[in-house]
């Protein structure tokens, strides 16, 4: 079991970088951890010892609860760890133009929220974020929306399985648990009707 992301409510910063791969939110070297705690310690590692202004905003006590990035947010490999790291920061959600397709995925799975707006609504985020020292925005799962710092909501793209994995406390096994009796139907059928199929395993 897993739990249920609904929402989330909190401050907010940008990221204004295109193309920011696994590789860049958590470096290669720290991928022998086998543990999801503390990695949160390796975000962005690399760009943090360079000092590049897009992760000024870790230098800060709290951590942001939102991210807003621009296209293909987490492109690269497919290291789940990545997702660890920015859950364990404390991370709960990433609004951006576009993702890659596995780290969206294994956002989900963590619940971690991966939100996308059209090209107009970035725009208009990006306007209301500007100048606020602690923008605040609120995110909601099952309207789809996204409340800005001004009251003004936007709405947010999620497919319909990513939604209900994230508002359920159920994870892959469990849903497929919920098959059981159709599973066990099956495997009679075939040790009835196709024995020598039953005999392979």
């Amino acid at each position: 079991m897993k739990a249920v992301t609904a929402e989330v409510h909190g401050r907010a910063v940008l990221l204004a970088r295109d193309d920011i791969d696994t590789d860049a939110l958590f470096p290669g070297r720290f991928l022998r951890a086998v543990h999801r705690t503390g990695l949160g310690a390796h975000l962005f590692a690399d760009w943090r010892a360079e000092g590049r202004p897009e992760v000024a905003f870790m230098e800060q006590a709290a951590p942001p609860r939102v991210l807003v990035a621009l296209s293909n947010f987490g492109c690269g490999s497919s290291r789940e760890h990545a997702v660890w790291a920015l859950a364990d920061y404390g991370v709960q959600a990433v609004v951006a133009l576009s993702f890659g397709d596995i780290f969206r995925n294994n956002c989900v799975k963590n619940g971690l929220l991966p939100a996308t707006v059209t090209p107009a609504d970035h725009q208009r985020l990006v306007r209301a974020l500007a100048g606020l020292t602690e923008p605040i925005l609120h995110l909601r799962v099952a309207q789809r929306s996204l409340t800005l710092p001004d009251g003004g909501a936007i709405p947010i793209a999620l497919a319909d399985g990513h939604a209900e994995q994230l508002l359920s406390a159920e994870d892959e096994v469990d849903r497929t648990l919920r098959h059981d009796a159709a599973l066990r139907a099956h495997e009679a059928r075939i040790q009835r009707d196709q024995p020598w199929l039953a005999s392979m395993d």
